[in-house]
């Protein structure tokens, strides 16, 4: 009963460790720690404080959990001579081939305890294969790499803890999966453990983790892929612990290929390298975000590894072919979140091309302005609100670019046109949508006096809607209101009635792209200095068709919003996945 117990005990005092050591520092030393880092004696306090705390919280609970377990007992050593190694570097700021030696020497001893990967199973086979003399130097190296990966993650905070705490969870659950087996469930318990530590060094006012903390995780960590590499498929051999280690190794790969690229070839022992998130930072992305961009790189791969798992039954080539999709897939995300959380590069332009879609940089109040200066001007002036299938229309359609083109301000109507925007590396900050703009540019006629016209959606909409802006701007001007299902024949008649109301503001619902077509085809008969195609806002504003909450316009969801209440929109969808191919090939295209 007690050894059964033991591994959860393990686990919750892990957890405690990590979260209470530091709070038992002492209030002088707490309050040093949780200072900002300047030169001098108080980061090496900080990272100590932090160093110890993370290093027992994966020691001694790995010590509870060693009796009669001797792979246990050498991570645990690996993890003390880990977090030694790296208070050392804390305190002395030991040069990189000083570090080198010590974390070869580490990697060794780690073997010499037993710590070794004899065999592997390769692909498209059923034996394992022994590795011979080959398992030490591959034991070292593999040790080594792991280790590394990890601490390279220093470079930003709270950054391995959260990666470190998901890729130990990921081997844990399933190095349990395979089955009852001793070094499964030790590599199970092992690695919450290290969940566990981690996990509690994610508080936002933990002290800032020196490198024996991250030295402690890394070599724990590699230690627990060796004792999980389990004689089962070469994916759980391989494939899990590389998968779930995918953001460490990608910031390594990225750094040597960075170097490579910059025309500086060889290993550099004492140059510092410029890392992934490094260089995502230095092109506008803030750290905070950074650090959550690879939390959720790591989460995504740590589920795929997880699913591949799952499919004991699926051959190799399968796991194969679904893990390249999966990865291309993942990559997809991963830059397309860069890229919209980046702050892009500013422009003097005030408006920029999307996709040939020339999108005006203005927020709300900027777009009254020029609604203002167009109805001052008394020239017919034409507005397009441009969301996501209009984006994609203008691919298709040479006359709905050609029309879009030649507007005098295009407007992007939806979150999804501004994301999409904002991965091509264009300046456009905020949507500005077509039922937002009707109510707003209302509410600014009746300050002013304008008068406006509404054209358009089912009979008895567009009076519907006149109503309630009257109600709630109860001295707006309402030109007249019609309709936009008329006849061919009808059409001559509806162009004078608006032309002899003469409104200073014309809102035409008729759909993309009928709508634009429309205006332009009749701009010089109608007369108006303000002609705005709105597309559905008619029957949003008129009550029929009920807007998406808050949260989901900010998440971008308003889409699924309106196929819910409107399934016949759902051929609209495929304008979205439409919109982020072509901007994504397009922003690859520019970087190559």
């Amino acid at each position: 009963m007690e050894a059964m117990a033991r591994p959860y005990i393990a686990v919750v005092l892990a957890f405690l460790i990590s979260v209470l050591a530091p709070s038992l520092a002492g209030p002088r030393l707490r309050r040093l720690a949780r200072e900002e880092l300047t030169p001098g004696l108080r980061p090496r306090r900080q990272w100590a404080i932090s160093g110890a705390s993370v290093t027992l919280s994966i020691v001694l609970p790995l010590l509870l959990l060693a009796r009669g377990s001797s792979e246990v007992a050498a991570v645990a050593a690996l993890a003390v001579m880990g977090g030694t190694a790296g208070l050392l570097n804390d305190i002395l700021a030991l040069s990189r081939i000083v570090l080198l030696l010590m974390a070869f020497a580490i990697a060794a001893a780690g073997v010499s305890l037993g710590l070794v990967i004899g065999e592997v199973k390769p692909p498209f086979t059923t034996q394992m294969v022994q590795l011979g003399p080959w398992a030490l130097p591959v034991s070292v190296f593999w040790m080594l790499a792991v280790a590394y990966a990890v601490v390279l993650l220093r470079r930003l905070p709270r950054l391995a803890p959260g990666v470190v705490a998901m890729v130990s969870a990921t081997l844990a659950i399933a190095a349990l999966s395979v089955g009852p087996s001793g070094s499964a469930s030790m590599a199970g318990a092992m690695g919450f453990i290290v969940v566990a530590g981690a996990s509690g060094a994610l508080r936002r006012d933990y002290p800032a983790l020196g490198s024996s903390a991250h030295w402690a995780m890394g070599f724990a960590l590699a230690g627990i892929t060796i004792v999980g590499m389990l004689k089962n498929t070469a994916f759980l051999v391989l494939g899990v612990p590389l998968l779930a280690l995918g953001v460490p190794v990608g910031e390594t790969t990225y750094a040597m290929i960075y170097r490579v690229g910059r025309g500086r070839q060889g290993l550099a022992l004492g140059q510092r390298w410029e890392l992934l998130h490094e260089t995502l930072i230095r092109s506008g992305l803030n750290p905070r975000r950074t650090t959550l961009l690879f939390h959720l790189a790591t989460l995504y791969l740590c589920a795929v590894a997880l699913a591949l798992v799952r499919m004991v039954e699926v051959t190799f080539l399968v796991k194969s072919a679904i893990l390249l999709v999966s990865l291309a897939i993942g990559f997809a995300l991963f830059f397309m979140l860069a890229r919209i959380w980046s702050e892009p590069l500013d422009t003097a332009d005030d408006r920029v091309a999307m996709l040939g879609v020339p999108l005006a940089r203005i927020d709300m109040e900027a777009a009254l302005a020029r609604v203002d200066q167009f109805v001052q001007e008394r020239s017919p002036h034409m507005v397009v609100t441009s969301d996501t299938p209009s984006i994609v229309r203008a691919q298709d359609d040479a006359e709905y670019q050609e029309i879009v083109r030649g507007a005098d301000m295009v407007t992007a109507d939806g979150r999804g046109v501004v994301w999409m925007a904002r991965v091509l590396g264009l300046p456009v900050r905020e949507r500005v949508s077509g039922v937002d703009l009707v109510e707003r540019i209302c509410e600014r006629a009746e300050q002013k006096g304008y008068s406006v016209y509404l054209l358009g959606a089912l009979p008895g909409v567009a009076d519907e809607v006149a109503q309630r802006l009257r109600t709630r701007c109860p001295g707006l001007r309402v030109a007249g209101a019609d309709h936009g299902y008329f006849t061919p024949e009808e059409e001559p008649k509806v162009v004078q009635r608006i032309a002899e109301a003469k409104p200073d503001i014309l809102f035409v619902a008729l759909g993309a792209p009928r709508q634009e077509k429309w205006i332009r085809r009749h701009m010089d008969d109608l007369r108006v200095p303000v002609a705005l195609g709105v597309g559905g806002a008619f029957d949003v504003l008129a009550g029929r068709v009920r807007r998406a909450p808050k949260w989901m316009q900010r998440a971008g969801l308003e889409w699924l919003y309106r196929v819910a209440q409107q399934p016949r929109r759902l051929l609209r969808v495929w304008a979205l996945p439409r919109l982020v191919w072509m901007a994504l090939w397009e922003a690859l295209r520019r970087r190559s």
